[in-house]
């Protein structure tokens, strides 16, 4: 599944190219994949607005619309934008959202969503994103958040480490990729309870988090399996990993195998020779 710095690529690459543009026409829609709005809706409210900016919360890209409209959109695990020059419309079996804009010279391109699995979310909201983001903690990367807000959220909780990193409610953003790889560069086992961390492993946490995050957005994402930007391009932080999907392998910093463990129903790989 896309994670924040996959996200990060793929707003940054729609932020360029549909700031100010006009949406036009709404030429398919997968109705299924619909929340906060029907099909109708999105037919009758979307042509004619246009793009004021591309925003982020964790996982989330916001598309905000003139007349305080609202896109609220989630990739899914296998979902990719992909934004192209005005040609007859483009549709694959994979198209679920296909949608026409022009700029204020009359230039024309459509935005296509292509999802395999049907997992991506569109909500059309009017006055504010989409209520689900209120359930939302600060975001990982850029939010406003710092060590003593970690504190607080792991005092007491007896939770594993790996299954804190990935609710949403703590940090927006993080999910099981980098969570994998923020754990064995603090070298905290994603089996630790917690509540159990000292004062100087919550500051490594606080500062690895956003730091791993940042590699990944300046690496373009990570592109394990489905993970294309706008242009169909790759990431290129998955030649970086150190711990996820590395199970059977030697550790890069103390030579021991790399496990593997199911936590939350996500399965994790660390190493138990120098994650503790």
């Amino acid at each position: 599944m896309p994670e924040l710095p996959e996200v990060e690529t793929v707003r940054r690459q729609l932020a360029r190219a549909l700031v100010g543009k006009r949406f036009t026409a709404v030429e398919k829609l997968e109705s299924a994949m619909l929340r906060d709005c029907t099909e109708q809706q999105v037919w009758d409210r979307l042509p004619g607005r246009y793009v004021r900016r591309v925003d982020r919360l964790g996982k989330f890209l916001v598309v905000a619309l003139d007349g305080d409209a609202f896109l609220t959109l989630h990739l899914g695990m296998t979902g990719h934008f992909l934004v192209a020059p005005r040609v007859p419309a483009l549709s694959t079996p994979h198209t679920r959202f296909l949608f026409a804009l022009e700029s204020a010279d009359g230039c024309r391109m459509q935005l296509e969503f292509r999802d395999m699995r049907k997992f991506g979310r569109l909500h059309l909201t009017l006055g504010a994103p989409a209520p689900r983001l209120q359930r939302l903690g600060p975001d990982a990367w850029e939010g406003e958040w710092d060590v003593a807000y970690l504190v607080g959220r792991l005092q007491g909780r007896k939770a594993p480490l790996k299954a804190f990193l990935l609710d949403q409610r703590h940090l927006a953003g993080i999910g099981n990729i980098y969570a994998d790889e923020i754990l064995w560069w603090t070298r905290l086992s994603p089996l630790r309870p917690s509540g159990t961390l000292s004062a100087e492993e919550v500051a490594l946490l606080g500062r690895e988090i956003p730091y791993r995050l940042g590699e990944g957005v300046r690496l373009l994402g990570c592109s394990i399996s489905d993970f294309v930007d706008t242009e169909g391009r790759t990431g290129g932080f998955q030649d970086w990993l150190r711990a996820y999907g590395r199970q059977g392998r030697r550790c890069t910093r103390c030579g021991d195998t790399l496990v593997r463990t199911v936590i939350g129903g996500r399965g994790t790989a660390y190493c138990p020779g120098c994650q503790h």
